[in-house]
């Protein structure tokens, strides 16, 4: 019986959470994520008593966490989901929008820049799809 992975959603919410309930807590966790990049050598070492399989699972998950630990450990990383998830909680509270709000939005220099940042978003996913 396998046990089923948390949705992107749920994660999301999580790390958001987190982030909003303890910003200098989660700085320290991403600083510290050499630490697990550690235990995973330290793990990969105990593969030797494994049989092929459980190593090469292993092994894989070990590489995924380390990827996610360098990504997650970045300054640039930490300050843009800092970013996005702040504007996430601005639109939330905002409210509905209706025509007016649309047409003074499109003229504001705030919506000008986001509409920027979404474009440089676009274009990082876009490389990041074809290098995969």
């Amino acid at each position: 019986m396998s046990e089923q992975q948390p949705s992107a959603d749920d994660l999301t919410e999580e790390l958001t959470t987190a982030i909003e309930e303890n910003p200098e807590a989660f700085a320290t966790f991403v600083r510290n994520l050499d630490t697990v990049n550690e235990m995973v050598e330290v793990a990969e070492l105990g593969t030797a008593a494994m049989d092929d399989e459980m190593i090469t699972s292993l092994a894989g998950t070990g590489a995924s966490l380390g990827e996610l630990a360098d990504t997650a450990a970045s300054d640039d990383t930490r300050g843009a989901l800092q970013t996005v998830l702040g504007a996430l909680g601005d639109a939330n509270s905002s409210g509905p929008v209706d025509l007016h709000d649309v047409w003074d939005g499109i003229r504001s220099g705030e919506f000008l820049t986001g509409v920027r940042y979404l474009l440089a978003v676009v274009r990082s996913l876009g490389r990041a799809a074809q290098n995969q």
